[in-house]
């Protein structure tokens, strides 16, 4: 991820630095300028790539030592429905104050009942703050209730909850497209 992030900056400023550039030929100077736009844009968010469970939350125990890759499930899926909605996401592994667009995310709670026999009775709560320079602008909950869907008594508990911060990803994407 340190690698990403350096390309990332490496990029911004070689970016920068050719739209500065008069030497350049107008139709690379177009392209250079159409890329620091999209970065200068407001569409462009800054998550964490790991969305961590809220320090005051009601998380089972279990579903915090089987199912790790929930917060990495849920960060991905905000970028994947944002991308449909217009919106860049950047992902890093902590958040930076000197951000213009921070969306800071956590899981408020889980609820982990059933099994692939009795049946999944499976929800996840998120919260969603929006800060711009510093500044919050927006914060809203989310909520996704699943069963497991089709096929639900061949899943596992966290296939389950994978698919339900699956849905809470496109949740936010499409919040985040309305502010």
């Amino acid at each position: 991820m340190k690698f990403k992030l350096t390309i990332l900056f490496i990029s911004f400023f070689l970016i920068v630095s050719c739209v500065t550039n008069n030497t350049l030929e107008p139709e690379q100077k177009s392209k250079h300028t159409r890329a620091a736009e999209v970065l200068a844009s407001n569409n462009v968010y800054v998550i964490i790539k790991n969305i961590p469970f809220a320090e005051k939350s009601w998380i089972p125990q279990n579903v915090k030592s089987e199912c790790t890759e929930i917060g990495n499930q849920f960060s991905n899926s905000i970028v994947k429905y944002a991308n449909r909605n217009g919106i860049t996401i950047i992902q890093q592994d902590e958040l930076l104050t000197v951000e213009k667009n921070i969306v800071v995310l956590n899981i408020q709670s889980v609820y982990s009942a059933g099994n692939a026999f009795i049946g999944h009775r499976k929800s996840v709560t998120v919260q969603a703050k929006l800060l711009v320079e510093g500044e919050e602008i927006a914060t809203n909950s989310f909520t996704r209730n699943s069963s497991g869907g089709f096929m639900g008594g061949f899943k596992g508990s966290c296939s389950v909850l994978a698919h339900t911060v699956n849905t809470l990803g496109n949740d936010v994407g499409k919040w985040l497209s309305r502010q």
